[in-house]
């Protein structure tokens, strides 16, 4: 920078000096800056020499600088010596070098300016150099005391000026290195903070006092399925957390607590309804002055899923553990009752309404003797045989032997889309089995009205799903969360063991069930089953079975 500022002013002194010297009639004694402009130009291949071979910046600048004195010495020269307007110039090199070499460069500097511009004045004043012909200035008398006060005045203020600049540069460079570290620090702090907001799994939200967005995380865009730009800019309320009248008591609750919590779970995100869990908490400047409100939620749904899995198991535990002694105890009695009652239908003592009573008993008993089966078969399910079955086979078939049921009336009828129409998988037959059953039976008396019962299948990389589909009347949230309790059922003729059964068949396989029902338009339960070997054979089966079939 230093050898680009010193070219170009050097040029513009000479072409100015060519400019005057052809345009002004009379010839000017300016021959002189030709001189100074040639001894320029070649430090400054100089300094181009030295910077190439010496790459220590104290020693191309202390060579610089040194070069300048020179030519400023030649200048005051050649204008007149003691009387040369140009000797200020020496302070222009001065605070160079004592704002990049500190104050030791700075007092180096003005001690050869002293050096120079006083040995100049001495060679001149005591006549060992004349005064340079060309110069246009006109020399004045000099006494010796005017030359002692004007050294003392040019060298007090140059060793004035080295100090002051040198201490004004170096309070300047503490003050940029301080702020260089500051600003090292805040990025370091910014860019973790950053980091740490894009990292935490929970979303999070920054509001205005008004309840406006004014920044979203990542993972708030992942959870609500949406983008910065959806969100930022608009009201709380607009987001599905609060109604109007909530996000106001909200705001007054902030104003006495630190904290609200809630959830809620019919917030709408993409095409269905999750469960979100999520605080508010005020936020405040680093004055303590309120700025705004913080929200941060997480997605709940999988974890009530979870939850409500786990009571599930519980209380299929807490049954089997109270109620299998019990049951023992009630078939023993009951198969006793039952004997004694066939021995009494024998008898030609009874009348035809005592025999009808005795059939009545005879009926009811197995009816119970079957509940106290399934009821056994749930809290003490048979050990599970693992083989390899063909699963697509053994849909078929179930639906097969419902179609042929007294179940399935005139207004039912069953399609299935089965693809592959050959699938193996790992698995006790026939417990996948009694679940295709209990599924389809389920569906078939939800449409006490008649209606269709959509059978598919899909097969992945890892899972086999099987689909059933009804058009019945379907089910509330409230039933749904208790459809695989024992002894729930909505059925006049269920025993409320068949679903539960099936759930945990499907748990001990490794899979899993998923139920979606709305009132009025029908219910469809998906059976996702891991496959462990499994080998498909290509073809498809797509069929529509009337009932009867």
């Amino acid at each position: 920078m230093l050898i680009a500022v010193r070219v170009v002013v050097i040029t513009t002194l000479l072409m100015a000096a060519l400019i005057i010297q052809y345009t002004v009639k009379e010839i000017l004694p300016i021959n002189y800056l030709y001189t100074i402009a040639a001894v320029t130009y070649g430090l400054t291949l100089f300094y181009i020499v030295v910077a190439n071979f010496i790459r220590s910046r104290k020693i191309n600048l202390a060579v610089q600088i040194a070069g300048d004195l020179i030519v400023e010495t030649l200048l005051v020269y050649f204008t007149g010596g003691l009387d040369s307007p140009f000797s200020f110039l020496y302070l222009v090199s001065i605070i160079t070098a004592s704002m990049l070499l500190f104050r030791r460069g700075g007092l180096f500097t003005a001690s050869g300016a002293v050096m120079l511009y006083g040995g100049l004045a001495d060679l001149m004043y005591y006549r060992v150099i004349a005064m340079p012909e060309s110069s246009w200035i006109v020399p004045t008398l000099w006494t010796s005391s005017r030359l002692y006060i004007n050294m003392a005045t040019n060298f007090a203020g140059y060793y004035a000026t080295a100090l002051l600049t040198s201490y004004l540069s170096e309070k300047l460079q503490k003050t940029f290195e301080e702020l260089d570290v500051n600003r090292q620090h805040l990025a370091a702090l910014r860019a973790l903070n950053q980091n740490v907001v894009e990292s935490i799994p929970s979303g999070l939200i920054t509001l205005s006092r008004e309840g406006v967005v004014s920044f979203i995380n990542p993972a708030g865009c992942q959870i609500l399925r949406t983008d910065p730009h959806a969100v930022i800019g608009h009201h709380i309320n607009e987001l599905q957390f609060f109604a109007p009248p909530d996000w106001e008591s909200v705001c007054d609750t902030l104003a006495t607590e630190q904290v609200v919590r809630r959830e809620k779970d019919d917030i709408s995100v993409g095409e269905e309804n999750r469960s979100l869990g999520y605080a508010v908490t005020p936020l405040n400047t680093l004055e303590g002055v309120a700025s705004g409100y913080t929200l941060i939620f997480q997605d709940l749904t999988d974890m009530k899923k979870m939850e409500a899995e786990l009571r599930l198991k519980d209380r299929m535990a807490a049954v089997g553990e109270l109620s299998a002694g019990i049951a023992h105890e009630i078939r023993n009695p009951l198969a006793a009752i039952a004997g004694s009652v066939q021995v009494l239908k024998k008898s030609n003592a009874l009348s035809p309404p005592e025999q009808r009573l005795m059939t009545i008993i005879l009926k009811e008993s197995e009816r119970l003797n079957k509940s106290i089966a399934d009821f056994l078969r749930f809290v003490k399910p048979q050990e599970k045989r693992t083989t390899e079955f063909d699963i697509a086979a053994s849909l078929s078939e179930t639906l097969d032997l419902l179609a042929n049921s007294p179940e399935l009336r005139s207004d039912h009828h069953i399609e299935r889309r089965i693809s592959p129409a050959s699938f193996i998988v790992s698995g006790d037959a026939d417990q996948i089995r009694q679940v295709f059953w209990n599924l389809a039976r389920n569906a078939v008396q939800a449409m006490p009205n008649g209606g269709a019962l959509r059978v598919s299948t899909e097969a992945t990389a890892d899972t086999y799903r099987i689909r059933f589909s009804d058009s019945g009347r379907g089910m509330a949230e409230a039933d749904q969360r208790r459809l695989f309790q024992p002894f729930r059922t909505n059925f006049p003729s269920g025993t409320g063991l068949g679903m539960a059964i099936s759930y945990r068949i499907v748990q001990e396989h490794g899979g899993q069930i998923d139920v979606a029902s709305w009132p009025g338009m029908g219910t469809t339960i998906t059976v996702s089953l891991p496959i462990h070997a499994a080998q498909a054979v290509v073809g498809s089966q797509l069929s529509v079975v009337g009932a009867g079939r």
